[in-house]
């Protein structure tokens, strides 16, 4: 049975959320009604938690139906009461409702069109899409992916705010990387401290993936010596051997050695948003070689930099990289070697931590202000190691602004004391 939203409290609950933020939720599901006009879409049905938080404000067991015109339902599944403390919708759009059925004759009874219905089809099992296809039988099921994912790599200003929190947290994982780097220590030792450092400074202990496959350390990549050429999973490089089959990247028991270069490539996650950076830290004085490679990924990473703006192509800003490997002799090494290479130099930023736009060959996608990207070049030299440098800017009207919060340095760690 669905009922109103009339329970008592609930309208006190609500007029305790700012307005701007109630304001906000509506200036997003607008957006995303004229998207679904555009595309002579009827109806969008938003599951996926992280889309049901950007556009309700919550992240709650719940069904977002918004129709290309109209007010949007918010239909609670479970924990009432969490979602009339956290939505920034009004009372008059949220409803008790637990499945598709009910949610269907919700909209018949309202008359409200369901010729075709979105739903993201990259982020929901099968199993419901076919829940879906089931309730709706007399609807042509499309998906709604792209249109949601276009509108998320424009940030407003007050996510580039928590974005920005997020990044400047990297300081803390860097502190512990200089306190606690030493030979004898292991990865699993010291990708421990990191996380410390992180969670009591406020961060969150998931970093949110969209792929169904996808999935990290929540202190991300500490990676030593051999580990470094070792490549496993996807769309990844540089990425340790873990400490098990079952999850073959990360930290591992190995124990860093005097001379030993120790990547930290860690994605945090802050309130909902998040930064990708790395840095690259040598246990004692580093090697001439050492210093030669850094220089060489830095001559790259102030490449792509320098081109940041808008309008430019994605996959022109990956060409321009890997021109400059190419100048300095290293494009065999970069981004990984062999069949293991990668054909990207960075990605978007926000509620998940990999979003578009991908920054490969084939990204026709330009540029625009408000998005967040982290910046991502490397080289993965077999018997030698690896050096990352991943900063995270924000594209602004002329160019960008860099929001890490440490130096593009190659950090000697020496042992204290």
């Amino acid at each position: 049975m669905i009922s109103g939203s009339t329970e008592a409290g609930f309208e006190a609950c609500l007029r305790r959320n700012k307005t701007s933020e109630s304001v906000r939720a509506m200036d997003r599901i607008r957006e995303l009604q004229k998207r679904l006009r555009r595309e002579r879409i009827d109806l969008a049905i938003v599951m996926q938690p992280r889309d049901l938080y950007y556009y309700s404000g919550t992240a709650q067991p719940c069904n977002l139906v918004v129709p290309a015109a109209g007010e949007p339902l918010l239909f609670v599944r479970r924990a009432w009461e969490f979602v009339i403390e956290e939505t920034d919708l009004a009372a008059s759009q949220v409803l008790r409702g637990a499945g598709l059925p009910e949610i269907h004759a919700v909209l018949k009874s309202r008359k409200i069109p369901e010729g075709r219905i979105a739903v993201t089809e990259d982020a929901i099992p099968a199993g419901i899409y076919k829940k879906v296809q089931a309730t709706f039988r007399d609807s042509e099921i499309v998906d709604l992916s792209p249109l949601v994912l276009e509108q998320r790599m424009i940030k407003d200003a007050e996510e580039l705010q928590s974005i920005c929190r997020a990044a400047d947290m990297f300081r803390y994982a860097h502190q512990a990387v200089l306190e606690f780097l030493r030979p004898g220590v292991t990865e699993v030792q010291l990708a421990a401290r990191v996380l410390e450092k992180i969670r009591e400074n406020g961060g969150e202990s998931i970093v949110r993936n969209r792929r169904w496959d996808a999935s990290l350390p929540p202190e991300g990549l500490v990676v030593s010596r051999a580990n470094m050429w070792k490549i496993s999973g996807h769309a990844m490089t540089i990425t340790g051997v873990g400490l098990s089959r079952s999850l073959p990247w990360g930290a591992s028991g190995t124990a860093i050695q005097p001379g030993d270069l120790v990547i930290l490539d860690m994605g945090i996650n802050r309130q909902g948003y998040h930064a990708d950076i790395a840095r690259t830290y040598v246990a004692g004085g580093a090697s001439s070689e050492q210093r030669e490679v850094f220089g060489q990924v830095l001559a790259i990473q102030q490449a792509i930099l320098d081109k940041i703006r808008p309008g430019i192509a994605a996959g022109e800003l990956y060409a321009i990289a890997a021109a400059k490997a190419a100048e300095l002799g290293r494009f065999e090494f970069f981004q990984g070697f062999d069949e293991m290479k990668g054909r990207y130099i960075g990605h978007g930023l926000g509620l998940e931590l990999d979003e578009p736009p991908t920054l490969d060959g084939k990204n026709g996608a330009c540029l625009r202000p408000g998005m967040v990207l982290a910046i991502e070049p490397k080289l993965i030299i077999p018997g030698f190691g690896g050096v990352v440098l991943e900063d995270d800017v924000i594209v602004t009207e002329d160019g960008y602004r860099l929001i890490t919060p440490v130096e593009s340095t190659l950090f000697e760690v020496f042992p204290k004391g």
